[in-house]
């Protein structure tokens, strides 16, 4: 159970539309930017800003106070690439009656961008960010977003420590948007050979379990996150590296 307090100055500078999106948020799955712990008990919210940005992350009372953090006009917040710690799930969802290959990815870490104009809207610092790549704003999923150009998801079967399967996720820029270990369920391999793309979602989704592939469950987060405003999504190519399929 989370306490969130925000002090009045976070209070005076969001105002009561970014007050308002920031109750919406949920915190369940989020950890300390300072001691990167899950957050539970009272947890405050510290708000960076800049010319363009401001920039919502969440800390324990026990590592920080709730409070603004003025920063410099070219202040932005960082990229994927530059380190924000992520879980992809997998899973095959009907897309108005297709079965398609699906990958969620959600920040460990809850940190949120708003673009500095009167609305206060709140937006996943990384779904922020791959919106200015290619991906779009998802609002229901009857059907598989477009593709977005270049960026390319590589499967490492079995290369993990235990034998896991892996998965690096390049940007246009070649950057990493996430690396790391993935559970594919069952037909996930096949669906995406039949069409070499998968489905990538980001934003705030919750609740879902990378080891459990419940695709009903799956579903419903992403409905609900997409109805929320808070989801993106795009088509990426993914493969194999030619010497896996041997």
């Amino acid at each position: 159970m989370v306490d969130l307090h925000m002090s009045p100055e976070v209070r005076a500078l969001l105002g009561p539309e970014g007050l308002a999106r920031a109750a919406e948020v949920s915190l369940t799955s989020g950890q300390c930017v300072v001691c990167e712990r899950p957050l539970t008990g009272t947890v405050n919210m510290v708000v960076r800003t800049g010319g363009t940005f401001t920039h919502v992350v969440y800390v324990h009372d026990r590592c920080g106070p709730s409070q603004v953090i003025q920063m410099g006009d070219d202040f932005a917040p960082a990229a994927p690439a530059d380190g924000y710690a992520m879980t992809m799930t997998a899973t095959v969802l009907d897309h108005g009656g297709a079965d398609l290959p699906v990958l969620v990815a959600e920040t460990v870490g809850k940190a949120y961008v708003v673009t500095d104009n009167p609305t206060g809207e709140l937006t996943n610092v990384v779904a922020s960010h791959v919106l200015a790549q290619g991906f779009q704003l998802v609002t229901r999923l009857r059907q598989a977003p477009p593709q977005a150009a270049e960026w390319v998801g590589v499967l490492l079967l079995g290369h993990g420590p235990a034998g896991e399967d892996g998965l690096l996720v390049l940007d246009p820029d070649g950057g990493q948007f996430f690396t790391g270990t993935v559970d594919l369920p069952d037909g996930w391999l096949t669906q995406a050979a039949r069409y070499g793309w998968a489905v990538l979602y980001v934003g705030n989704v919750g609740g879902l379990d990378p080891q459990a592939h419940d695709a009903k469950a799956a579903t419903r987060a992403l409905r609900t996150a997409a109805q929320a405003g808070q989801l993106v999504g795009a088509r990426i190519a993914v493969g194999t590296p030619a010497a896996a399929q041997r």
